[in-house]
């Protein structure tokens, strides 16, 4: 075994070994700051808007609302890193929040796993025409796209998107067609579990599955327009770090020499600048696959789409505070191990990089 590789494995492990002390801090940070907030999860389980005095009282005992603070600490933490997370007060009562977790995180890698594809794809291709093109009309379009991508919240370019769907183009499309294809809400086609089973969670391998192509293009229709969003948003970074590091590559002196060679321009840039031009930006793609694997809280909530980040915020506004520690921890797991996987695979990528 190589000096390299064995710096490597050292590495990993001890990256492994300070994610527990990470989780124990987040789980303790998160736990204080949902027991601050001003939503009770007691007087929101139940119904009706005469409060039982009773049954409020009993619910604060069941939840152990009048034991010490270090000892409802030390219990959560006991309990979670037994598998234990909890159960649900409010959204999905009596749910465990790691059941939860595995309804809905399926949706959300649904959503996020066409822009984790086709977004390097577009955003390097991008980069390195700009880059080739510099200064040219080209250039300011591509330059102008990412900026656009930047600058507008993500929530008003799909609110603008819905609007152009909802509004503008039904005017210019045939009302039968819109009303039974387009548009989301059609109850023909929000099928909720494929015909054949209960299915695996992710609703595209379902209905292959069951070869229920109604379930099919139901889960397509839906994914439509928050894909749409992802990748425009996501563009602006990926082509902007491809379009810098190519105009840096673009200056050596062995792409000059290259040329002086008669090296054709196609492989000038796809053999010998892009090489070396697409390390940064390909740290950002994969880091950037963690953070897409949680979703986007606006994408889901402007689309009503019921994933992680969708989630959290109706955790949140409910005093669901169990669910609440349960996404954030898990976001942290997420997080951790993606940043974990970067690094690594930024090696692979680049031998002369030694951790």
């Amino acid at each position: 075994m190589t000096r390299q590789a064995r710096n490597m494995i050292k590495y990993v492990i001890k990256r492994i070994l300070l994610m527990f002390p990470i989780l124990i801090a987040v789980l303790i940070f998160t736990w204080i700051l949902s027991h601050q907030m001003s939503i009770n999860p007691a007087l929101n389980k139940i119904p009706g808007t005469v409060v039982d005095r009773a049954r409020y009282e009993a619910e604060l005992r069941r939840s152990g609302f009048y034991d010490p603070w270090y000892v409802q600490l030390g219990i959560y933490l006991r309990r979670f890193f037994a598998g234990d997370w909890g159960e649900s007060f409010v959204i999905a009562e009596n749910t465990p929040v790691i059941e939860l977790i595995a309804q809905i995180f399926p949706k959300t890698i649904e959503l996020m796993l066409f822009s984790i594809i086709i977004v390097p794809i577009i955003g390097i291709k991008l980069g390195v025409t700009s880059a080739k093109h510099k200064d040219t009309p080209k250039d300011s379009l591509i330059r102008g796209i990412a900026i656009v991508g930047a600058g507008f919240p993500i929530f008003y370019i799909a609110t603008l998107l819905q609007l152009f769907i909802g509004s503008e183009l039904r005017t210019f499309t045939h009302e039968k067609f819109f009303i039974e294809v387009l548009l989301p809400n059609n109850p023909i086609l929000n099928t909720p579990v494929p015909s054949g089973g209960s299915g695996t969670g992710f609703r595209l391998i379902d209905s292959i599955l069951y070869n229920d192509q109604i379930y099919l293009w139901d889960t397509l229709v839906h994914l439509i327009l928050p894909v749409i969003c992802m990748i425009f948003v996501s563009l602006s970074g990926i082509t902007r770090q491809t379009r810098s590091s190519m105009l840096g590559v673009l200056d050596q002196d062995y792409i000059r020499t290259a040329r002086a060679k008669g090296v054709l321009e196609k492989d000038v840039i796809n053999k010998h600048a892009l090489r070396n031009a697409i390390l940064p930006t390909s740290h950002l793609v994969i880091a950037g696959t963690a953070g897409a694997l949680l979703g986007s809280l606006y994408v889901e909530v402007t689309f009503n789409y019921t994933g992680f980040g969708y989630t959290m915020l109706i955790a949140i506004t409910s005093g669901d505070y169990l669910v609440i520690n349960g996404l954030l921890v898990f976001s942290t797991i997420i997080i951790i191990s993606g940043t974990l996987i970067a690094d690594v695979a930024y090696t692979i990528i680049d031998p002369r990089i030694l951790y």
